[in-house]
């Protein structure tokens, strides 16, 4: 297997859209999916061999259809003190002490101190731990009449940018022979267009592609007296059950290594994993590819192998996953995997940060409206995530504890005519076959466990904007700033109750239809 790097610059600013977009606001990945490279490649080759039929073309079905070449995804690359480096996602296992400021490897210690994420993306290095995050924007924009062109009044939209400078690298796996006529034929460096509104001043982007870098075996060390190895996941990872259904689960994650290696040869002995939603656009198609949940990049796995199994037998291994992958639609960049990144029980984090300094003088009256629209619009950000998670403890794995569709969308519609106190008395007047499917879906993750018609009626849309301030500490102070009170604004918060609750449904809707 040979590795053909690909380095890409954005010339411009470039909007690769979440699965979560909120309101007014399309938020962009931090970083450029396989799948996005794999498009854009895809796209360059139709327009320079124009094939009647794309997919009948051989060389075509065999690097975008079959996945004989592998698509990785593209992380921020930087320069600095510790020479190039390229941000990859954070290993899950490491948590920061909420007081002491270690870092420990949660893999390897049951610390009873409160301890805290470190940042999405680092670089380690021996001990070392360097963090950076990609740099974005946010432009506002006026919103259009598709049918018309003109602007909506007053009506706005903002897009969150990737800004342009900024270098991903990622790269392209498969056989040495593929990459030298792929290679030849894309030459070393186009310029291309990624992403969102791409006619409109947006994702601009080079692509660079260096010399092809053939395989090398390297000896993976073994950790400690029970042979571990530490498994990391770059990307995320889709698996599937015996039913074809995706399962984010550890028992899963076991069945596809045991194809790997004997099932009595290895346990797994610890992990830190989270969940997430794979979904993304097909431009052949027009939409979306059906929704799935896989184990979000930075989940990190412990795997602890017995005496008996040969130390090459478990090379071997090793050094197929991280060829390879773990899972489905590798050739997508997913179930890209680093071994052993977090060997050691404890690590200190390097770098700098830059102090700002606050304007003197008060706030003319214009900055303030321009905050308040500002700090509204990322509360609605906020709270439709916190929307999507709250939904996902809801969800068991086989789905069918999951109340109807038509439910589900009754209780949107519900929602959408009705204020709190209204609503509360409406859904307890609902029919016993409605109201048993509320009582039978029950959290399967959090600490209390309630039901959906306990969670629905006892929720408090304050505690949550409390809770969301209180952890996003910028919020509070820029309400502060403007001197902004959210129990003063009873609208708003009818407005967020109400998004919060459409966003909720709509996800249980969503994973229900996937089924």
């Amino acid at each position: 297997m040979a590795y053909l790097p690909v380095r890409i610059k954005l010339l411009s600013p470039v909007v690769l859209s979440s699965d979560i977009s909120g309101g007014s606001l399309t938020q962009t990945l931090d970083y450029i999916p396989g799948t996005s490279i794999l498009g854009l490649f895809a796209a360059e080759y139709i327009k320079m061999v124009r094939p009647q039929k794309a997919h009948l073309d051989d060389n075509f079905y065999k690097w975008f259809l079959r996945g004989d070449l592998t698509f990785t995804n593209a992380y921020l690359f930087k320069e600095g003190e510790y020479g190039d480096r390229e941000m990859l996602p954070t290993p899950m296992a490491l948590k920061r002490e909420k007081t002491g400021g270690r870092i420990i490897n949660t893999l390897f210690s049951d610390i009873d101190e409160q301890l805290v994420p470190l940042a999405s993306y680092s670089f380690i290095w021996d001990k070392t731990i360097m963090k950076a995050e990609p740099e974005k924007r946010i432009s506002f924009h006026h919103a259009r009449d598709r049918l018309t062109g003109h602007t909506k009044g007053e009506a706005i939209f903002e897009y969150e940018s990737l800004l342009p400078g900024q270098i991903f690298n990622g790269g392209i796996r498969g056989t040495a022979e593929y990459l030298k006529v792929f290679k030849d034929m894309f030459g070393n460096r186009f310029e291309a267009r990624l992403g969102k509104s791409k006619n409109t001043g947006y994702g601009r982007i080079k692509i660079e592609l260096s010399e092809i870098e053939e395989a090398s075996n390297t000896k993976t060390v073994l950790i400690g007296e029970q042979r571990d190895v530490i498994i990391t996941f770059v990307s995320h990872c889709i698996l599937t059950n015996m039913l074809g259904f995706s399962e984010p689960s550890l028992r899963c994650l076991k069945e596809y290594l045991e194809k790997i290696w004997e099932p009595d040869s290895f346990k797994i002995c610890g992990a830190s994993a989270r969940k997430v939603s794979v979904e993304n656009h097909l431009s052949v198609w027009m939409m979306k590819r059906p929704l799935e949940i896989g184990l979000r990049a930075g989940s990190t796995i412990r795997i602890c192998f017995y005496d008996h199994i040969p130390a090459e037998d478990i090379e071997r291994g090793i050094q197929y996953i991280i060829e390879n992958g773990i899972g489905e639609r590798r050739g997508e960049g997913f179930g890209q995997v680093k071994v052993n990144m977090i060997p050691l029980e404890e690590y200190f984090e390097a770098g700098t940060t830059t102090e700002l300094q606050k304007p003197s003088g008060e706030l003319p009256g214009g900055v303030k409206t321009i905050f308040k629209l500002i700090l509204e619009s990322k509360l609605k950000d906020e709270l439709e995530i916190q929307a999507y998670n709250d939904a996902d403890k809801f969800v068991p794995l086989n789905k069918s504890g999951l109340p109807s569709s038509s439910l589900l969308g009754k209780l949107g519609l519900m929602i959408r005519k009705s204020n709190y106190k209204e609503f509360k008395d409406e859904i307890g007047k609902l029919r016993k076959t409605g109201m048993d499917q509320l009582l039978n879906c029950r959290q399967v993750a959090g600490p209390r466990r309630v039901n959906l018609f306990e969670y629905i009626r006892g929720y408090e849309i304050e505690r949550t904007m409390e809770s969301i301030c209180r952890l996003k500490g910028n919020y509070e102070k820029l309400a502060d700033l403007i001197g902004y009170k959210l129990e003063d604004h009873e609208d708003f918060l009818l407005e967020l109750w109400r998004l919060y609750f459409s966003t909720f449904l709509k996800r249980l809707r969503k994973i229900k239809q996937a089924t």
